[in-house]
């Protein structure tokens, strides 16, 4: 089973159509072959993006309105939601620090990064992060994680 790690980046592409959106649909509906992971602030994120694409007249409100009520309903089915403890802001702090990286974007590292140690203890695989965010794949990339941009893959 291979293990995903997924910012709002690349959630979003599931909702709204843009490139990578078919590879992160095809990644999202192989449950069974895959164990998906991202921070619990994700659900903001993944809803602030929508109402941004609605704003700036990408999708309309209904639109807006259905794909996040799909997206909620879909989370708590399929993606495995990761706390931000103490000690994963103390991490965030610290890539804060070493990479130019924006504040939620240094907590899903940080959490990616944690859920590494815990797959490590068990004697699985690192999981693989996925965004599509260059910077924060560079800083990924750094920290030693596996590293995919969906809009590299179509």
């Amino acid at each position: 089973m291979t293990v995903y790690y997924l910012d709002a980046s690349a959630i979003v592409k599931r909702y709204l159509r843009e490139r990578g959106s078919r590879w992160i649909a095809a990644l999202w509906e192989r449950t069974r072959e895959t164990n998906l992971f991202s921070a619990e602030l994700v659900d903001v994120e993944v809803v602030c993006a929508l109402s941004r694409a609605q704003r700036e007249g990408r999708i309309g409100m209904s639109r807006r309105n259905k794909s996040a009520a799909l997206y909620v309903l879909e989370a708590q089915q399929i993606l495995d939601h990761m706390p931000a403890s103490a000690e994963v802001l103390q991490s965030a702090h610290r890539l804060a620090l070493r990479y130019p990286l924006r504040a939620y974007d240094a907590v899903h590292l940080a959490l990616a990064l944690a859920l590494a140690d815990r797959l490590m203890w068990s004697g699985l695989p690192a999981p693989i992060f996925v965004s599509a965010d260059e910077i924060l794949l560079a800083a990924a990339r750094g920290e030693g994680l596996v590293a995919e941009n969906p809009n590299e893959r179509e």
